[in-house]
């Protein structure tokens, strides 16, 4: 597999509609939606718990139906960046995996370097 072009990170290659595989090679799922990273959110400490503004906001519209991921795990994913997977099978419903989990992206998929159960969702 190839890794990502113009020697960045393997996401930016990422897009909706793409297969996703696991480390052992097992089908995941397809993309759904790519999120790139934010450096800068850190945490969510101190900021108003409303969903409109800051870090707090931008975790709300990332995950926007993909309710029950612990906060300490959504800020991470912001930060990373993420693809979230349309799984189906044994992990029906979204999985996501953070742009550090991508080991590589071929033309029509997306290569984990974990194995599938390893994700969250």
């Amino acid at each position: 597999m190839l890794g990502a072009t113009g020697g960045g990170e393997p996401i930016r290659d990422v897009r909706e509609g793409m297969r996703v595989v696991d480390s052992a090679g097992d089908e995941v799922g397809t993309v759904s939606q790519v999120r790139m990273s934010d450096p800068g959110s850190a945490t969510t400490e101190g900021q108003g718990m409303g969903r409109s503004s800051g870090l707090v906001g931008a975790v709300a519209d990332a995950f926007v139906g993909g309710g029950g991921l612990p906060e300490q795990e959504q800020e991470r994913l912001v930060r990373l960046g993420f693809v979230r997977i349309d799984a189906g099978g044994v992990f029906s419903g979204d999985r996501y995996a953070a742009s550090d989990e991508i080991a590589a992206v071929t033309q029509d998929a997306v290569q984990l370097s974990v194995a599938r159960d390893r994700l969250v969702g």
